[in-house]
């Protein structure tokens, strides 16, 4: 009886220990608030770009629900294309305008928020066949360019060259942001991950007074 008594206890920790992990968090994101104020309503987020880089950023982010295979991201593009009026584009030592009329600041509140992520991009091609899209922008993560370009072609304007990205970022609500708050994304070199830039990633809550 003691044995099998140690044996339950032993499997119980075993659930403890796995939901305190992943689980966890899966269970924290799918049973977080959306932040509308009516039934089925969603809040949003707001979202600030800060490019402390020497190079301009090309990027599509937005917020989706990542269990729902039929949703249409609420997202918007940063592009070289800033002559065109659906497009805005930061360049170096950018930060982006919580007020732009382009590159929106206020997203619809939903369960994950991305820059380049799979599940966005994926989305975006299945769901979006509205929207304009600015294929350039459609990259994994964050690519940067050198504005001055490549070698200059004698008889034509050169075009930008890469210069390196970084990898996709997701932030999970629930777990790591909780609607109505603002979301604040710095683009950096990184001189010691696997690819040359990074995004960093800070918090201020609605309550927040900053």
């Amino acid at each position: 009886m003691v044995d099998r008594w140690r044996g339950a206890y032993g499997a119980l920790m075993v659930f403890a220990v796995a939901w305190s992990g992943g689980c966890g968090e899966f269970f924290a994101n799918q049973t977080a608030s959306l932040g509308g104020n009516t039934a089925g309503g969603r809040g949003t987020v707001r979202v600030l770009f800060i490019n402390n880089t020497a190079h301009s950023a090309v990027f599509t982010y937005g917020s989706y629900d990542q269990s729902d295979p039929g949703f249409a991201p609420d997202f918007a593009q940063f592009s070289l294309e800033a002559f065109d009026v659906r497009s805005v584009e930061l360049g170096p030592g950018a930060t982006s305008s919580i007020a732009s009329t382009n590159a929106r600041a206020f997203l619809d509140c939903a369960r994950v928020f991305g820059i380049g992520s799979a599940d966005l991009l994926d989305l975006i091609r299945k769901n979006r066949s509205d929207a304009s899209v600015f294929d350039e922008a459609m990259v994994s993560g964050v690519e940067f360019f050198d504005a001055a370009g490549g070698e200059v072609d004698a008889e034509a304007e050169a075009e930008p060259a890469s210069v390196g990205s970084a990898p996709p970022f997701e932030a999970l609500l629930g777990v790591d942001f909780p609607c109505n708050a603002l979301l604040v994304l710095r683009f950096e070199l990184d001189d010691t991950g696997p690819e040359p830039f990074r995004v960093d990633f800070e918090l201020f809550p609605s309550e927040s007074d900053r």
